[in-house]
């Protein structure tokens, strides 16, 4: 079997194995455990979507983002300063 073919058939194998985790597992988890079921109806309830607001909601996430930039770009520049000087 060609190796296109048979790298091909690893990535739908693996698609399809995380299908399987995602769409048809995860959901039957979480209608066996009381946990998650109260999770979920908090969430309905107040109108939330957690994945949503993990990252794009949250002010201190853009900050964190500008400070880690900023952090980069001058740990950039004191990198090529040092290069330069040898």
């Amino acid at each position: 079997m060609p190796l296109a073919v048979r790298n091909l058939l690893k990535m739908g194998s693996w698609a399809l194995v995380l299908w399987i985790f995602f769409a048809v597992l995860t959901p039957r988890l979480v209608a066996l455990s009381p946990a998650w079921q109260h999770y979920d109806a908090v969430q309905e309830q107040y109108g939330l979507d957690s994945g949503a607001l993990y990252y794009s909601d949250v002010p201190v996430t853009q900050e964190a983002e500008d400070a880690v930039g900023r952090a980069v770009r001058a740990g950039m520049q004191e990198r090529h300063m040092l290069a330069a000087g040898r």
